[in-house]
């Protein structure tokens, strides 16, 4: 069996987070301060974002229509339910690897 190598996550800066997201730098920073962002992380002085996290954040809020009123339930503690998304994706591509 041979055994695949793995890339370390790839981290993303503010400025390019907000690009990745499609929003301005502001409104990144202020859902970082408000709690509501997605997860990142402080490496010295400098706060960087997963690509996954990005993702995962975005997919929480995934809405059918403009008329939805807040579509898939957003749950209580948003933080928890992306890292609970993370590990089944990384437990989904582990399998696929095998």
């Amino acid at each position: 069996m041979r055994v695949q190598p793995t890339l370390p996550p790839r981290y993303l800066r503010t400025p390019d987070a907000a690009n990745f997201v499609g929003l301005s730098i502001r409104t990144l920073e202020k859902h970082r301060s408000c709690g509501t962002g997605p997860l990142y992380r402080q490496l010295g002085g400098r706060i960087v974002y997963a690509v996954e996290d990005l993702c995962a954040w975005a997919d929480l809020n995934v809405r059918l229509s403009t008329g939805d009123g807040g579509g898939i339930p957003m749950p209580s503690d948003p933080r928890a339910y992306i890292i609970r998304l993370q590990a089944r994706a990384r437990k989904a591509q582990r399998s696929a690897g095998r």
